[in-house]
């Protein structure tokens, strides 16, 4: 649950998706029944959360994803693998009970992080997807990825609260309805983040989805996409957006407002060193 937690302008969305256990991975190549909970959340409100999004295939729910702009929509490396556009379709509402949805958007582009790979420093487990057409939300739908160093500084703690939104399979059955939860932040890297414990988790059926923090202003920003896990209940690992938000810019070709972030440091041309002056007779 939010504890009270103001929404982002009441705006937010659904998502299933496929946490990885261990070495399990959810592609869409090969689309699995989701096994995933949101554990210890409730029920979104109608209208809420509507960034976050599920992937579809054959009429089934079977990843998260969470559109940073009307036409790109970031997801888990481990769920389109394997996969092409023509097989992904994207879903926006509020989801049903079973999972069978229509998407209403199709992928025209996909592609995953170049540096995906199950590195101890991180798997930088991120993807994007490229739609037909742009989402039918409005603009306050799409909520800022976090980037900025100060804000970054102040909401990714240890013991500090995340957010994470799902329709994979909850506590007490049942799935494909849109579910909330407020976790804990247990460790912050460079690359990934782990969130969650003590029963308040995201597993199976939410690789992909995302992990919202709320700025001291009341503003929200978007910053993990669900990854890999252990035992539901228990927290999993997140990917940073920042790490490859720079690359899915660059790759995709849709100009996502990063141009400043993206930008390589400018590297200073050593100073040629004076010739030293004759000393004084």
């Amino acid at each position: 649950m939010m504890n009270g937690a103001t929404r982002p302008g009441v705006l937010t969305s659904l998502g299933l998706s496929c946490l990885t256990v261990g070495l399990l991975s959810c592609s869409a190549s090969e689309p699995q029944d989701s096994q995933s909970k949101i554990y210890g959340g409730v029920k979104t409100k109608a209208g809420e959360w509507l960034s976050t999004v599920a992937l579809v295939s054959n009429g089934r729910m079977f990843c998260t994803g969470t559109a940073i702009s009307p036409k790109v929509i970031i997801t888990a490396a481990h769920c389109i693998q394997g996969s092409n556009p023509s097989r992904i379709g994207v879903y926006v509402g509020e989801g049903n009970e079973g999972g069978r949805v229509t998407a209403q958007y199709t992928a025209v582009k996909l592609n995953y992080s170049p540096k995906y790979s199950r590195d101890i420093e991180g798997w930088n487990d991120i993807a994007y997807l490229v739609l037909d057409k742009p989402l039918d939300l409005p603009e306050m739908a799409y909520i800022p990825v976090l980037t900025d160093a100060d804000e970054t500084d102040a909401v990714l703690q240890t013991g500090l609260d995340s957010y994470l939104v799902g329709f994979g399979n909850r506590d007490g059955g049942g799935f494909g309805v849109k579910f909330e939860v407020d976790v804990a932040i247990t460790k912050v890297g460079d690359n990934e983040v782990a969130l969650g414990n003590n029963g308040k988790d995201s597993c199976q059926g939410d690789s992909g989805g995302p992990a919202f923090v709320k700025l001291k202003n009341g503003d929200w920003r978007v910053f993990g996409v669900v990854s890999r896990g252990g035992a539901c209940g228990t927290g999993g690992i997140y990917g940073r957006m920042n790490a490859n938000i720079c690359w899915i810019q660059e790759d995709s070709g849709v100009d996502l407002g990063f141009a400043d972030y993206c930008e390589p440091s400018k590297q200073q041309e050593p100073k040629t060193p004076e010739d030293p002056k004759d000393p004084e007779a």
